[in-house]
């Protein structure tokens, strides 16, 4: 989630709550990556450990990475009539522009650019789903630690969250210049398109990992003296918090960024089945709580494998395009890209402030 449960207006909790229990917080929601991470990198060295982690990662992003995906449409799309014509008018114009305009224009972008052959700046809309990918991850970690502190009643100080925020966006901008940077092949290809690379200087590269090392010592500093003052933290959160910048971003091992993006959506998902296990529970209905949440996780997988592989497989084997100009995955390309870019909109409308869905379903069987 990107803004996350960063903005929600919570209410009251009136004793410390987690989502499921403190340690499968601690493990889902981030903790349990850094000792997966050390583990998979033992486990898995040299070029044949990278290989083999492809394939295993690939293998369980059709039952993790591809379905979290498919639950946020899920979610987003759900009541979406009511979405656009009750809710609070500000919400309505988010709900319109991250649900219709925002998948038009990106649709017309794609047709725009194979129609008149043009894979350089198709290869751009790559560039621009790992720099909001990168957004999604920091505000999905900040959301972990404000999320937390309202369970823990550990509220964050404005000025705290202000230093959370500018050093998770700090952080967001110095992994996408360093990216680009490390960057040096003369042709990198996603999906047989060629990858369009910003060129970044190591200038500045410098001034932008300044400026996240600054934010980062004034979040320390102030993290330092709340605990001086005796003030309560909220660790699950601002661990969560803390691996999502960090380990997620700033890590450039290959072997280890094949399984950041499980961890990542583990994180997602631990907030998303809270919340469908709440919403089952509070609708009077003969079908089974139990039975609800599991047509909603059957349908996510079923949604993830379509979405992801089925679908585009189909239309690369259907559909006459330029295949010496895009290569032969070009709807694979276009698919993938087009669900990443999209998630990140669809998350900033359903977790915000104001968002009536969360409210409600979210906080209300914290344990």
């Amino acid at each position: 989630m990107s803004t996350a449960v960063s903005d929600l207006s919570i209410p009251k909790v009136s004793q410390e709550k987690s989502l499921f229990s403190p340690l499968t917080d601690f493990l889902l929601l981030g903790g349990g990556s850094i000792f997966g991470l050390f583990v998979l990198r033992m486990l898995f060295t040299g070029e044949s450990g990278q290989m083999q982690s492809y394939v295993i990662t690939f293998a369980l992003a059709n039952i993790i990475n591809h379905p979290h995906f498919a639950y946020s449409y899920q979610i987003f799309y759900r009541n979406f009539h009511k979405k656009i014509t009750s809710y609070p008018k500000d919400l309505r114009l988010r709900y319109i522009i991250s649900g219709i305009v925002v998948p038009l224009a990106l649709v017309a972008f794609f047709a725009v650019t194979v129609l008149f052959e043009m894979p350089r700046i198709l290869g751009f809309a790559a560039n621009l789903m790992f720099f909001s990918v990168g957004w999604h991850y920091v505000k999905q970690g900040y959301g972990m630690a404000m999320m937390d502190a309202v369970l823990k009643k550990a509220f964050y100080t404005e000025q705290e969250k202000k230093a959370l925020l500018h050093n998770a966006f700090s952080t967001w901008i110095f992994s996408w210049c360093l990216i680009n940077y490390l960057i040096d092949k003369p042709d990198p290809k996603y999906f047989e398109i060629s990858y369009f690379a910003v060129p970044v200087s190591i200038y500045v590269l410098i001034i932008a990992g300044a400026v996240c090392a600054f934010t980062f010592i004034k979040l320390f500093n102030l993290l330092r003296q709340r605990a001086v003052e005796g003030r309560k933290t909220a660790w699950n959160g601002l661990i969560a918090y803390a691996v999502s910048l960090y380990a997620w971003l700033l890590i450039r091992d290959p072997i280890v960024l094949l399984w950041i993006p499980m961890f990542h959506s583990i994180q997602y998902l631990t907030v998303v089945w809270r919340f469908e296990v709440n919403r089952s529970r509070s609708i009077s209905s003969d079908i089974k709580p139990s039975l609800r949440f599991g047509l909603f996780i059957a349908i996510g997988l079923a949604l993830g494998y379509i979405a992801f592989w089925l679908l585009p497989e189909w239309l690369n084997a259907n559909i006459n395009y330029s295949k010496e100009i895009f290569g032969t995955s070009l709807f694979l390309f276009l698919f993938w890209i087009f669900i990443n870019i999209h998630h990140y909109f669809l998350d900033t409308v359903m977790w915000r402030k104001g968002n009536p869905d969360v409210q409600t379903h979210l906080f209300s069987h914290g344990h």
